[in-house]
This record gives structure tokens, sequence and C-alpha cells, in this order.
């Protein structure tokens, strides 16, 4: 399925929204918060595929989940201990997240499994995340570190100190993971800084975890059940941000969004160049720091960004290659590397669609430059997402900006981490499924 975006509607005032729960503690309430035995609830648990997938693999694990009203679910789960120990196949569909943060519960709980995924994710590297759970003793078996990876029931681990070669949040929480599982002591040192959601869920749910620095300390902990409240997805505001800057005239404002320190990067950028854009009523839930952020119409101006930042911006880098075609000057965005290894190439979907739309942009030595324009562009233009849904949503977003029509290939794929996202799209956009 494909959309055709066919002008956009100027003046958006006043829109107040609500959005669905951060899918990256959505994972994490999951996969933590069942490894205690008992009831919890979780609100505002979005719906996205990625999401489902991990709720689908702990229920089968053991974990018992009833839905109920305004995106609530209430989890009851036996306790790792009493977790299915043959699991079988365990597909995690596209879900990179759900695969890794997975090995580390199977491995600390000795659970017997085999791993799948669809064909984007059996492509992805899961060396990153065998070869430090190997060194703590997990017993794994796969082909060419991808999948389809196999657990055993034999691993004996051990009390490991890592450090982490590879700036990767989901790596470190595997690790995390299979440390509290399995009763064990761990100590990570991390290259650079990743988001911490990991960290903030177990010591919110009683675990002896601390973070000095780049060095994360986990000792013998017993977690405790909890509810668990999830903020807004920041990354799925990211985009409704990006309309509401290359937008004429407009403001919104959005509700009890994830402000973590390491995930709001992104809107400390787009404040360097020259958005106008205030975060509101701070507040902290379930440990994590949440806020409403206010957004109004801008010219930006280029920016670098550096290379210790771009992991903390590493999902927002497609909106934020979008925003930097439309501002004067030209935006560096140091050390990328990783983007090659997502859903797609997401680097060479940037570089590739924005020429599409008479944009420059291109790769050198590890760094994305994106030669800003103004204005508008009038072309009628075809996106090639490769079925990535960040590619697919960021370039909706670069419509507002072209006369003409732009079609979004393989639309569907969106649903992959916000399914909802036409309701809120079209507040700005005309768009049409064909």
């Amino acid at each position: 399925m494909d959309i055709n975006i066919n002008g956009f509607k100027k003046n958006v005032h006043k829109k107040i929204i609500n959005l669905p729960g951060d899918k990256s503690i959505a994972h994490r309430s999951l996969i933590i918060g069942s490894i205690s035995k008992g009831n919890y609830n979780i609100y505002n648990f979005p719906k996205s595929e990625d999401c489902i997938t991990t709720l689908e693999i702990m229920k089968t694990l053991g974990v018992k989940a009833v839905y109920g009203n305004n995106n609530v679910i209430s989890i009851i789960s036996p306790g790792v201990e009493n977790f299915k120990k043959d699991a079988g196949i365990l597909n995690c569909n596209n879900s990179g997240t759900t695969v890794r943060l997975l090995l580390g519960l199977l491995c600390g709980a000795n659970i017997k499994s085999t791993l799948i995924g669809d064909e984007s994710l059996s492509k992805r590297p899961m060396k990153r995340v065998i070869e430090p759970l190997e060194l703590m003793g997990g017993n794994i078996k796969s082909s060419e570190d991808k999948l389809p990876i196999e657990t055993t029931n034999t691993s004996v681990l051990k009390d490991m100190k890592y450090f982490m070669s590879v700036a990767s949040a989901q790596v470190k929480s595997a690790l995390l993971i299979a440390a509290l599982v399995a009763s064990k002591n761990i100590v990570i040192k991390e290259n650079l800084n990743t988001r911490d959601h990991t960290e903030i869920m177990m010591k919110y749910l009683g675990a002896n975890i601390k973070v000095q620095g780049d060095i994360i300390s986990l000792e013998k902990s017993i977690l405790t059940s909890r509810d668990i409240y999830i903020p807004g997805d920041i990354s799925s505001a990211a985009f409704l941000i990006g309309l509401c800057i290359l937008s004429e005239k407009s403001s919104i404002s959005i509700k009890e969004v994830l402000i973590n320190s390491r995930r709001s990067k992104f809107i400390d950028i787009l404040i360097s160049m020259g958005a106008n854009i205030e975060v509101e009523n701070k507040l902290n839930k379930s440990g994590e720091l949440v806020g409403d952020i206010r957004v109004t119409s801008s010219k930006l101006k280029a920016v670098e960004v550096l290379s210790y930042d771009t992991p903390n911006i590493i999902d927002e880098i497609p909106m934020l290659s979008v925003l930097a075609a439309f501002s004067q000057g030209t935006t560096v965005i140091r050390a990328v590397d990783e983007l090659k290894v997502k859903e797609s190439n997401r680097l060479n979907g940037i570089i590739n669609n924005l020429s599409l739309c008479g944009i420059r942009a291109w790769y050198e030595k590890g760094d994305l430059f994106i030669e800003g324009k103004s204005g508008y562009i009038n072309k009628d233009v075809t996106i090639e997402t490769e079925k990535d849904h960040r590619i697919a949503m960021a370039f909706a977003v670069l419509s507002i900006r072209n006369l003409k029509t732009t079609r979004i290939k393989h639309w569907q794929c969106t649903n992959i981490s916000f399914p909802e996202n036409i309701k809120f799209f079209s507040k700005f956009l005309n768009i049409d499924y064909i």
C-alpha cells in the first residue's frame, strides 16, 4: 500500500496531541517488568507491531496479559523462574529490540528456543550481542551471527566486567537483563553514552544498580512488581515536530512526551538550529522524565551534530535530515555508519531520496552532509522506503514543502512503530491511499 500526499494544510493552530507510549520503554516494561512474580499494569502501551511482537513472545513464555480501556494492559507474571523452559520458535518479526533484549532474558533464564524474524531483521548484525553473552557463559548457536539464533538450556553465566566496543543500548540491556535473571554481578563501561531506559526501569523496580558516568554496575537483585506508565514516544513526536516546524504559521502542543536526557538531544539540536520549541510541565513518571512540548513554525539554520551525540538521535536522523534539507547552510551529522544496519540502509535511503527531491546530500568518511535550500520543491516524486518506517514518515514530512505530489511507497511499514500516524499527519497533510 502506497500513499499520495497532494498539498498541505496551512495554519494549524493550537492542536493538542497525546501520543502512544514510547516503544523502547514498552519493550522493557514487558521483559523487565515480568521478571518478578506478580501483577502490574502498563499504562499508555503502544499498539505498534514491534511492541505487539514482544507482548506475544512474553505470552508464549508464560506471561498473561489482559487488555483494558485507554491502552492499559494488566500483566500477570509467574516470575522468570516459572517461564516455559522449552519455548520453541519465537518470531521477532521486524523488531531488533525484541531479539536482542530477549537473548539476554533467555540466556539468563536458561530457556531453550529458536529466534527467527522477517527478511529485514534476518539481515541485521547480531554478533554485537551474541559475542558478549557468550563471554558471559551463554550457549548460543547461529549461522554467520544472524537469525535464526538458538539458545540452549546449558548456559552457565558468570560475573562479568565488559567494555562496550559498539554504542548500543540494546546490547547493554541484554547483558544487564542476563545478569539480573541469573543473579550475577556485572560492570559495563560504555564507549559512548546510550539510552538508559533499562537502568532507569531496573532501579524503579528495585534493582541494586548504579550509574557513575560511563560505568554501570549491577549487583544481585530481586525486583518487585510495580505499575509502569509509558510516556509519549519522542521518536514519533519527532515527525509531528518536523511537520509543525516546516509548515506555515502553525503551533502544536504534544502532551506528556518522554524527555529523558538521552532521548531529547533531538530537541536540543533543533533549538540550536533556531526552532521555536519549549518544554513545559516537567515531571517524573515511573522513573522517567516527561513534559509537554510546544512547537511553532520556524526557520532553521544548519548545524554540526558531533559524534558523541549521534547515538542518542539515531532514530531521529531521518527526520533531522529532512529538516536540514530546508535549513540555511550545510548540516553535518558525524559518525553515522550505524544507519547502514538499521531496518534498511537508512544512510542510502536518506541520500537517495533527498537527491530525488533535488536536495544535495552525501556521505564522506563516516559523516553525513546535507546542503539546505530555502522555500519549496516543485516536482512529483516517488519515495522508495525499502519498507523502512522512519524513512517513510520522514519523507511524508518533507511533502509539506513540495508543491506537487509526493508518493510514499510501502506506507504500511509505518505500523511497525506508529500505526496511528495518519490521524496525526492528516492535521497537516492531504493524504490519499492508493
